[in-house]
């Protein structure tokens, strides 16, 4: 019977031995945030808009191009009538004049072109990284309560790369986080060091 009773208590330690093992691995955890980004529905829901304003600005910039293309035409048969062998001298001047002013009207025509999709490039980089950010961290604020509620020590984005301004580690459990002991160790022999002698 006291061997029975042994055994119990050799199993039962060896029980609560493997729960505390248990208890005491760390968890890692990875996710592909890069695909719950393009599976989110409010991202979704912004990308289609950004492209119904994106077509917007292309068909902007056609009417723009569409206008230089007219003023270019413009312009040709304006040089014809300088250069042509029919008109009278002062009908030439004039033609020479209104094409020259019409050159500038190009001119103006092609800067208003490349400032507008230049700026409207621009726009759309800021609006579309600053929402992606901001819907990037409520996918960092799931990420982080499943991490909880799953005891992870660690997770790990695989789809971060480098130079994307992405932190690979969403989450980290605190007590693992030795950045005191560092400190502390290495203050540890401040005032200790000798003096290094002066050079003679």
């Amino acid at each position: 019977m006291n061997r029975f009773k042994s055994l119990l208590v050799i199993l039962s330690a060896m029980a609560m031995a493997a729960t505390s093992l248990r208890a005491n691995e760390d968890v890692i955890i990875t996710v592909m945030v890069d695909d719950a980004l393009g599976s989110y529905y409010k991202v979704q829901d912004f990308m289609a808009e950004m492209e119904k304003s994106e077509e917007e600005a292309r068909a902007k910039a056609s009417e723009i191009e569409a206008q230089g293309t007219a003023l270019v035409e413009e312009f040709q048969e304006l040089r014809e009538q300088a250069n042509s062998d029919i008109l009278m001298e002062e009908a030439k001047q004039e033609a020479t004049q209104d094409a020259q002013k019409k050159m500038q009207e190009i001119q103006a025509k092609e800067q208003e072109l490349r400032q507008f999709v230049g700026q409207t490039r621009q726009q759309f980089a800021a609006i579309r990284q600053q929402q992606l950010n901001a819907y990037y961290q409520e996918i960092a604020e799931v990420i982080t309560e499943i991490a909880k509620e799953r005891n992870a020590t660690l997770v790990i984005d695989i789809t971060a790369r480098a130079g994307d301004g992405r932190a690979p580690v969403l989450y980290t459990d605190g007590s693992y986080d030795i950045t005191p002991i560092v400190i502390e160790r290495i203050n540890a022999t401040q005032g200790q060091e000798e003096e290094a002698p002066a050079a003679e």
